[in-house]
């Protein structure tokens, strides 16, 4: 067996001394098959999606936004004086009307219903003058506030949808609208009133806001992530090929596609390495 592979390689080697010229032209087509299935084996090394489908998506500005309490109370003393007794303590609800604390023989009452959410001192205790003593939140009426980039706070106008999401609880989001829009040192902020927030969303959490500016109801949608270069996608016909696109609105995940040959119902490939 192995004299029988001596003498193939032997004849082999005596023929390419005989048809240099063949030889080349061989080894050159050879390297060019290999490089052709290395371009297609590259080309479609990634996952098709599912077939490409017409439906709406929206240009949106996005921010953090802050929930605010639109309600709040804090008693503060122009001069030193004495607490005498504490109704309340941190954390309790109370009605309009209520007795919250007693300070050199005067009562305090509830300007509205409400939660305590700081009591710093004790009973028997003095107060300096601008010192909190005590402080009431509506914790049930409630808003956001929005700090925006220049570029996004140009496009938002009173009146706009909001989508609101929290980390905590991603499987519910929140709608709002746009209740103004202002500058304050520097920055531009945007109020969004919103309605339906549970009461475990308190003021001082934050939540993801993406403010509406436009729709398109019938774009071809393209996952951004099949997108290369910002113009080209992969397209499954037979093999993997290349088709130009121009994009229109981009809403996180998807693309609108606005010009291209490129069709509802086709799949598109989003390759796992991207090659030249």
């Amino acid at each position: 067996m192995k004299k029988q592979r001596l003498e193939k390689i032997r004849k082999l080697t005596a023929w390419i001394r005989r048809h240099p010229f063949g030889s080349l032209f061989i080894l050159i087509a050879l390297i060019s098959i290999l490089l052709a299935v290395q371009n297609v084996t590259q080309r479609s090394n990634g996952v098709w999606t599912a077939p490409l489908q017409r439906g709406p998506i929206v240009l949106s500005v996005y921010g953090i936004g802050t929930v605010m309490a639109n309600r709040s109370y804090q008693i503060k003393l122009g001069v030193m004086k004495t607490i005498n007794r504490l109704y309340v303590k941190e954390g309790d609800s109370v009605k309009k009307g209520q007795k919250l604390v007693l300070i050199d023989e005067e009562n305090y009452f509830a300007p509205f219903d409400g939660t305590v959410t700081l009591v710093p001192f004790k009973q028997g205790e003095n107060v300096l003058n601008q010192m909190p003593v005590l402080s009431l939140v509506d914790l049930n009426d409630r808003y956001l506030l929005v700090s925006l980039e220049q570029q996004g706070a140009l496009r938002v106008l009173p009146g706009q949808k909001v989508r609101i999401s929290f980390d905590s609880i991603r499987d519910k989001n929140y709608t709002g609208t746009v209740d103004s829009i202002y500058s304050n040192e520097g920055s531009f902020l945007a109020r969004i009133a919103v309605q339906d927030l549970p009461a475990r969303i308190l003021p001082g959490m934050t939540g993801d806001v993406a403010i509406a500016i436009e729709e398109h109801p019938n774009a071809l949608l393209v996952p951004v992530a099949a997108v290369e270069n910002g113009d080209t996608v992969w397209v499954r016909r037979g093999l993997a090929k290349a088709v130009k696109i121009k994009a229109g609105v981009i809403d996180r995940d998807m693309l609108e596609v606005l010009e291209g040959d490129l069709h509802e119902g086709e799949r598109v490939l989003i390759r796992k390495q991207v090659v030249p």
